[in-house]
């Protein structure tokens, strides 16, 4: 349940809507805003979503039974029921984004919305993070990004805050433009385009359509940041109405100078006069923070407060979190895999020195279309160029990371049918010194490999 501060009245306004049997007294209530039928419904506006497969529409009886004051509901589900107290709209979930965009206009809040193929989330986090030295900041929660959760982030706002940072996901075609028109954000950024969603995009170019409409809700003057690095991006230009701002590690206004990597594979570099130095690893998090920097850049915050903040930034759960274990180091990077974060992860642990085996332990990159089996053997390819020892892998696309480690000379490479069975070979396999990194898409539990490692004792060099 969501306490926002408006009133029932103010919200029906917000949607365009008249109540049907709901009392004056009730209108003047604040919303106390519920989308789980399971939660207790005493006081709450329950708002049923109708999904592909499960229509919550059929828990609103029982929820004006259990206390609920109201409910928000699709006009065809008022011709199939028969509801006591209600408002009736078109489409719940598209009613939902309009009162998030009217609520979030309530507050004089600056927004910085964020998207790309890879390193939304870091790039939230670390955007908060260094907004927070000037402002009160808010930002979405984990990755709560969809037509769901970014609403979800906008009715928390409070008006306490002076800054909101509102990352941007997608599945599909269409579904960045509306979250943005709902966010109106001063800012937008984009990390890059890379194969993600490639089953419902297509292909590069169909993400970049995609990911691109979140100017569309930039408010009229906004600041479009963007990787210059990206073949895309970099063509994107400024207009009468949205400037856009560049990064990048080759080109774009913020740029890294004096760049060294340390033995951690962390970056250390200059913007102007500040030093910086990140204590998480690899070229993707050094863009993630250059965009960051772009970020401070346009609401004015002192690159020597920027610069503090980045220092401080650790790793969210299961994105390269760096771990030590009993005489060997893990890259544990299980929340999510495509081919861009992929390579950026071997480039990264490639780089490393290390005094032992470098092991690469891969689970399938999901949600790849027809491409999925290509794009698994061309990163299978990559494992032996950046110097690992040993590749073990596991699921069904991931037999051809085998295929295209082996078509590229290594021959340790070995294909598992379970996470188990990899655990069991690591057990008798892992040595003092080694340095391993764990990576898969989501649904793949690769953060049991890493939970197992941290539990193992190595074999100990003489």
């Amino acid at each position: 349940m969501l306490k926002l501060d408006l009133t029932i009245q103010e919200m029906l306004e917000i949607l365009e809507t008249a109540p049907v049997g709901v009392s004056a007294r009730t209108l003047r209530r604040k919303v106390n805003l519920c989308m789980d039928s399971r939660e207790k419904a005493k006081g709450v506006v329950f708002w049923p979503i109708k999904g592909a497969r499960f229509d919550a529409h059929q828990f609103v009886n029982l929820m004006e039974k259990d206390g609920a004051l109201m409910s928000i509901v699709n006009q065809e589900a008022v011709e199939k029921n028969t509801f006591n107290m209600y408002a009736p709209v078109d489409d719940t979930t598209k009613a939902l984004l309009k009162l998030a965009k009217g609520y979030q206009r309530r507050f004089k809040v600056k927004k910085v919305a964020i998207t790309g193929s890879n390193g939304k989330t870091t790039t939230k986090e670390m955007t908060k993070a260094v907004l927070s030295m000037k402002f009160c900041t808010h930002a979405t929660q984990g990755n709560f990004n969809n037509h769901i959760g970014v609403p979800m982030t906008l009715f928390q706002l409070k008006h306490s805050h002076e800054a909101a940072v509102v990352e941007m996901g997608t599945s599909g075609p269409d579904e960045i433009r509306p979250l943005s028109l709902a966010t109106e954000p001063d800012v937008a950024v984009i990390t890059n385009i890379g194969a993600s969603h490639l089953e419902r995009l297509g292909d590069l170019d169909g993400v970049f359509r995609e990911k691109i409409t979140i100017r569309d809700g930039l408010r009229k003057g906004g600041t479009l940041i963007l990787n210059a690095d990206d073949p895309r991006l970099c063509k994107v230009k400024s207009t009468r109405n949205v400037k856009v701002l560049t990064f990048g590690m080759n080109h774009g206004v913020i740029r890294p100078e004096k760049l060294v990597w340390n033995d951690d594979s962390c970056a250390d570099f200059y913007i102007g006069r500040t030093h910086f130095v990140l204590n998480v690893p690899g070229t993707h998090n050094l863009y993630d923070a250059l965009a960051a920097i772009a970020v401070a850049k346009t609401f004015g915050i002192p690159m020597t407060a920027a610069a503090k903040a980045l220092a401080n930034y650790r790793a969210t759960n299961m994105r390269m979190e760096f771990k030590r274990a009993n005489g060997f180091k893990i890259v544990s990077d299980c929340y999510n895999a495509n081919p861009s974060s992929t390579k950026m992860a071997l480039q990264t642990i490639g780089n490393m020195k290390t005094e032992g085996k470098r092991i690469a332990v891969l689970g399938d990159m999901l949600e790849l279309g027809k491409e999925s089996a290509n794009m698994h053997a061309q990163i299978g390819a990559l494992v032996p160029e950046m110097n690992f020892d040993l590749l073990l892998t596991v699921g069904k696309d991931a037999r051809n990371y085998v295929k295209g480690a082996k078509a590229r000379g290594m021959k340790a490479v070995f294909h598992f049918d379970s996470v188990q069975e990899i655990i069991e070979f690591l057990n008798d396999t892992v040595a003092e010194g080694d340095v391993l990194l764990v990576k898969g898409s989501r649904g793949m539990h690769m953060e049991q490999v890493v939970d197992a490692l941290l539990k193992m004792t190595p074999v100990f060099k003489a």
